[in-house]
């Protein structure tokens, strides 16, 4: 067996226990899951097959997961579940993160990207694709926006320019702004809140 058999085999698992774990309480849902995926994380292939026979039947550990939580003690400690490992904090984060720069340009969007790093519920590289890509994008297009205005005022060297017409690198720069304003941030949002079904 390969590493890819080892992470379908842990992907297959996983997605059965999301399924299993919908009606236990988010908190001990989400610990149950973290602690599972993170024993099968980097076995290989036969390994993780055994480990998870010795883990049993999702729908068994779920279950097992409802009949904890009856015992006394276990309702309360549910309570004491931190605020960034729930789900109404991720799904805050997420709409301040997609919407915080309409209310308060800027510092909106520096809230909501330090919350959505602080949210538990998203794996790291989702956090840092959410984070990273806006400025990714308005750098590379701030780039190509100068290369574009470079090249145009050495086309038009000699020329009169008329002042009401903005340059094509001026025209860039707003377009990054609007892009990322307008497109790009509310929508990564929207793929944070859809990266958190069944988590």
């Amino acid at each position: 067996m390969t590493e890819s058999d080892a992470a379908s085999q842990r992907a297959d698992f996983l997605e059965r226990l999301d399924v299993a774990l919908r009606h236990v309480p988010h908190g001990l849902a989400t610990e149950i899951r973290s602690g599972i995926a993170e024993e099968l994380e980097g076995l290989d292939a036969a390994t993780v097959s055994e480990r998870i026979r010795q883990l049993g039947d999702p729908d068994l550990i779920a279950r097992e997961a409802q009949s904890e939580i009856r015992r006394p003690g276990v309702i309360a400690a549910e309570r004491k579940v931190p605020l960034s490992h729930r789900r109404g904090y991720a799904i805050a984060a997420a709409l301040v993160f997609a919407f915080g720069g309409f209310v308060v340009p800027v510092v909106g969007w520096i809230v909501g990207a330090v919350m959505v790093a602080d949210g538990k519920l998203w794996r790291r590289w989702e956090k840092i694709v959410a984070i990273v890509l806006p400025f990714a994008v308005g750098i590379l297009i701030t780039v190509v926006s100068w290369i574009v205005a470079l090249i145009s005022s050495r086309e038009s060297e000699g020329q009169e320019h008329n002042p009401l017409v903005p340059s094509p690198g001026g025209l860039g720069l707003w377009h990054a702004g609007i892009l990322l304003a307008l497109i790009l941030i509310p929508a990564i949002g929207g793929w944070l809140l859809w990266r958190l079904r069944r988590r």
